[in-house]
């Protein structure tokens, strides 16, 4: 379901039926209660779109149902990284890179972990599922950010493709990201730079009104859901 132009009731429903079903005992029972709750919807995204940089065409979602409230926050978001941080973009002396595949990336920095062994870092994304965050000490990026409380799973590219599904051996990684991937702000739209790594990104320019719709809540459960 495509949430832009959505009447915000609409909205609510569809999100908190996707809590319900989809979410933890604790995430579900937050909801009935009134707790404020995020929802992440993604759409699969190669990690080589946008020349790496990364492409907002998920949403992150902010449900608030306190005081019978139900009122709804849709936010265009990133929950993929971008293959800027990937080791097989990076530049070798020959004047190609890791992997030719990567030939038209930007590349950045290297993030990620080896899960299978070859030598190279593989990107990952956060598994769809149910983590509890609260705000991180300090920010991140200079502005608030948020951070799991529990260590995350993530998926990884480990053949390299830019996609994560199950023809990537050993893909799921349950240590290596440990609480890592935060939600924080990105690049703002115009300049198409998303800044994850494998974080949850709202860009800067709708940075400053999703703080503004958790108010100065500290923790919350983020449901991340895989759609088309």
């Amino acid at each position: 379901m495509r949430l832009q132009g959505t009447p915000p009731r609409s909205s609510y429903a569809y999100c908190a039926s996707l809590v319900l079903q989809r979410g933890s005992r604790a995430a579900a029972a937050g909801l009935r209660e009134g707790r404020l709750t995020i929802v992440g919807l993604r759409r699969d995204t190669s990690t080589l779109d946008n020349k790496g940089r990364g492409v907002y065409d998920d949403d992150i979602v902010v449900l608030n149902g306190a005081a019978g409230l139900h009122s709804v926050r849709v936010f265009p978001a990133c929950t993929e990284p971008g293959a800027q941080y990937s080791q097989r973009a990076k530049p070798v002396a020959s004047g190609g890179r890791v992997d030719p595949r990567y030939a038209g990336v930007t590349f950045k920095k290297i993030e990620g972990a080896d899960v299978n062994g070859d030598g190279i870092l593989d990107a990952g994304r956060l598994r769809a599922g149910t983590y509890l965050f609260a705000e991180k000490d300090g920010g991140y990026m200079d502005a608030r950010a948020f951070q799991s409380l529990s260590a995350q799973v993530a998926e990884r590219d480990t053949n390299g493709d830019g996609r994560f599904n199950a023809s990537d051996p050993n893909r799921i990684d349950l240590k290596g990201a440990g609480t890592s991937m935060y939600i924080h702000r990105g690049g703002i739209q115009a300049n198409r730079n998303t800044w994850s790594a494998g974080c949850q990104t709202v860009p800067d320019n709708r940075y400053g009104a999703f703080l503004a719709s958790l108010g100065r809540i500290k923790t919350f459960h983020y449901v991340l859901i895989d759609g088309d």
